[in-house]
């Protein structure tokens, strides 16, 4: 296990392995996700751009737009709600074709982030269709860096704040951080799996109104299970309620 977590309130930090590089899974998404929220900041993209899917975009793994119609157009801020809540890979890849590797890791360079990096995705093409685009290393602080750079308004302003923060907030996988909470713990955040990893980076805001950001990855799980009850589902869950409930 590596993990960077942050108290918001009070600048506490526990950490385990937190500079070490992980693979990222889906939870590059999230600096992409930045990347794109500044792009529109900077007048270079508007979330109502239309973009339209070909069957070139269609990847295998999570989401729905691959079993939707080419030719169908989205605009930018629902490709990006896809690409965030359902980790729709498609979705993800239509929006890298368009604006490319290159361009999010000097963003993420230019930012200080000198280890999180879009890398292109080199695996064979399986039965549910070609790989997505890109995979991603990082590490646990600077995840938990960036996710509270967006959450201080400190790598982008209040409005993009709230929009990506909106779309992490309607996260469907809830099976890690959220999974033991009690109901009035708030989470937003962005998971990620794959055959030899599970991950989620998100912020949490307890009943009393502290908030936390988390970076939790486990890697090497003793056995390959895609269900939620896989150990390393279940590792990152009991860790997440171990470090927001323990003293």
């Amino acid at each position: 296990m590596a993990f960077c977590v942050h108290e918001l309130g009070t600048g506490m930090i526990r950490a385990q392995r937190a500079d070490e590089v992980v693979p990222t899974a889906s939870t590059y998404k999230l600096p992409l996700l930045l990347h794109i929220a500044l792009l529109v900041e900077e007048g270079a993209l508007s979330w109502a751009q239309p973009f339209t899917l070909e069957d070139r975009h269609k990847s295998w793994g999570s989401g729905v737009l691959r079993d939707l119609s080419v030719g169908l157009t989205f605009p930018l801020r629902d490709l990006c709600h896809l690409m965030t809540a359902l980790s729709d890979n498609t979705a993800t890849d239509l929006l890298l074709d368009t604006l490319g590797l290159d361009g999010v890791n000097r963003r993420l360079a230019g930012l200080g982030f000198e280890q999180t990096r879009l890398l292109p995705q080199h695996a064979a093409p399986g039965a549910g269709g070609r790989p997505p685009l890109a995979v991603g290393v990082t590490t646990p602080a600077e995840m938990a860096r960036l996710l509270r750079g967006i959450v201080l308004h400190e790598l982008c302003s209040s409005a993009s704040s709230s929009v990506i923060l909106g779309m992490l907030g309607a996260q469907h996988d809830r099976s890690m951080i959220p999974r033991f909470l009690q109901p009035d713990w708030i989470y937003s955040g962005k998971t990620g799996s794959n055959e030899d990893l599970r991950a989620d980076v998100g912020i949490v805001t307890d009943p009393q109104g502290r908030s936390f950001v988390l970076a939790l990855y486990c890697q090497h799980p003793t056995t390959f299970d895609w269900s939620v009850e896989s150990p390393g589902t279940l590792t990152l869950a009991h860790l997440a309620r171990r470090l927001l409930t323990s003293p």
